[in-house]
């Protein structure tokens, strides 16, 4: 059986909407009340998910995998797994294999990042994917610090951030002092600390970690929230 693939998802508080491609072309609409998880009439205005802007982000997260100075196999194909349910053109799906192989240069791709939400997304995964392989390299961290210069968040969006990361990656950031430059006190750190719920740790494997990317850029209006930090 082949699966339909997505082309466009939207979700709030209330509502999550899906369009999906089956294998004849057509396209599918489901409106589902979250509070209920009953599905709805399609009674209501949408807008298309902007999959150029995906690709966009895409293009770092694989620039971040090959600051260590290679991408294995394994995570080339973990990365296009996870991606082929994204209902991408032809020449979209060149790009990407491109990246896989010959990364554009990090200055030219933060160009084309424009909302926060998107820049909260680039850090978090770039995080995950610098503990995926369990190595930690200078460049994996002047990377980090190059992205948190370029995309000029406020200090109340780093905390966001350390508070939905795993455990694991909590400890990376104290451990390479990454909490001076995402503009957390080492004090705010305790306090943080303190009083976030204890997230355990949980499988940072490549293909999780891509896999958690799509995920969360489905979900990213939500997951991002500024009221989320308290």
């Amino acid at each position: 059986m082949v699966e339909s693939k997505i082309t466009e998802y939207f979700f709030n508080e209330n509502y999550s909407f899906t369009v999906v491609r089956d294998e004849k072309g057509k396209k599918i609409g489901k409106l589902v009340n979250i509070q209920t998880s009953k599905e709805e009439k399609l009674d209501q205005r949408v807008l298309p998910e902007n999959i150029p802007n995906l690709l966009n982000v895409a293009k770092i997260i694989i620039s971040a995998a090959w600051q260590d100075g290679k991408i294995l196999q394994s995570e080339k194909d973990a990365f296009n797994k996870v991606f082929e349910h994204v209902d991408v053109s032809e020449e979209q799906e060149r790009e990407i294999k491109n990246e896989l192989v010959n990364p554009t240069p990090i200055e030219e791709l933060v160009k084309h990042i424009k909302t926060r939400e998107e820049k909260m997304l680039i850090l978090e995964t770039a995080l995950l994917l610098i503990i995926a392989d369990n190595e930690f390299h200078p460049k994996e961290k002047a990377f980090i610090e190059y992205l948190v210069k370029e995309f000029k968040l406020d200090t109340a969006d780093f905390i966001i951030l350390y508070n939905i990361l795993p455990q694991r990656v909590k400890k990376y950031i104290t451990k390479e002092k990454l909490h001076d430059t995402l503009e957390i006190k080492a004090d705010e750190i305790d306090v943080i600390t303190k009083f976030a719920v204890d997230k355990k740790a949980k499988d940072t494997s490549h293909e999780q970690v891509y896999s958690h990317f799509l995920n969360n850029w489905k979900n990213r209006s939500t997951r991002y929230r500024r009221s989320s930090v308290y």
